[in-house]
């Protein structure tokens, strides 16, 4: 598959010139934010699985191409098929099954972003996020699965799915909760509250907080000193490491992050809070009382 709303690149280790051991994922969706549409959700999917096959890779590095990480899931595409859009959503010749049609490619896409998430917290590489401006909703989430977060000063992050309509569904309610303790959390996931990077630092949301042009300078440097480590002590330790982190991590909690997704885009007040969120004004949410 041709990457279009990634990049994918291999770099040489900056104290090993000869040896190319660090990788770079760009999110690439620079005029949108790097928001995640339905082809970053494939293509992600696509390259980690290529990326589990690499055994010279020895550290993945995750940005965003020009002012930002990542808004988030790209709300423009997931109107549509949920009903929100301003128009009626064709997605293709389905007859009578055209508006099961559209249930089904929502949930399809949810599956996927679950799908490659769990592939990227698995990786046996080391990954770091640079987070180079804006990481809110699934960026954040994407920042919660990785092993290490370095932030430029220029960053700002926040978990805006509720207060949109939705929930973190990409191990976010897992994660967050971990890093920096179970009330700041909910205080996150529940108001929408953006911190600055300083703040994320000192949340210790943020493992590092660098100058805006030193980011990936920095964080190169960083990665070539983990890659230069024995290569087996590095995997074992990183192994060992999530092994105990991931102890609250089960199949039945993403079974149950995916089920609550998949029933709370079939609500009103998920379609209310995507055309408020397009609209640029407050939503008015209801909860089960529409149409009383």
């Amino acid at each position: 598959m041709e990457y279009k709303a990634i990049k994918w690149e291999v770099r040489a280790n900056p104290l090993r010139p000869d040896e190319r051991s660090i990788g770079v994922i760009t999110l690439n969706r620079p005029d949108f934010l790097n928001a995640v549409d339905v082809r970053m959700r494939v293509e992600l999917d696509i390259l980690l699985d290529e990326i589990k096959h690499q055994s010279h890779i020895k550290v993945v590095i995750l940005t965003g191409e020009g002012r930002g990480f990542s808004a988030g899931g790209d709300l423009k595409s997931e109107a549509g098929p949920l009903g929100a859009g301003p128009d009626d959503f064709d997605m293709g010749n389905f007859g009578p099954y055209k508006e099961l049609a559209h249930y089904f490619f929502n949930d399809l896409r949810h599956s996927v972003l679950q799908r490659c998430f769990k592939k990227l917290e698995d990786l046996p590489a080391i990954t770091i996020a640079a987070i180079n401006g804006p990481a809110v909703g699934i960026g954040l989430e994407i920042c919660t699965l990785v092993d290490m977060r370095f932030a430029s000063d220029k960053a700002r992050l926040g978990e805006v799915a509720v207060p949109a309509g939705f929930l973190p569904e990409s191990g976010g309610a897992r994660n967050l909760p971990k890093l920096i303790g179970i009330g700041k959390a909910l205080d996150m996931i529940l108001t929408g509250k953006i911190v600055d990077a300083a703040e994320a630092e000192r949340m210790g949301l943020v493992d590092r907080l660098i100058p805006h042009d030193q980011l990936m300078a920095e964080t190169m440097a960083y990665a070539g000193q983990i890659a230069s480590n024995p290569y087996l002590s590095v995997r074992y330790a990183k192994e060992l490491v999530k092994y105990y982190w991931n102890q609250n991590r089960t199949d039945e909690g993403w079974g149950k992050e995916l089920a609550a997704i998949m029933e709370i885009t079939r609500t009103k007040d998920c379609q209310e809070g995507i055309r408020a969120f397009l609209d640029k004004r407050k939503p008015e949410f209801k909860g089960p009382g529409y149409g009383a």
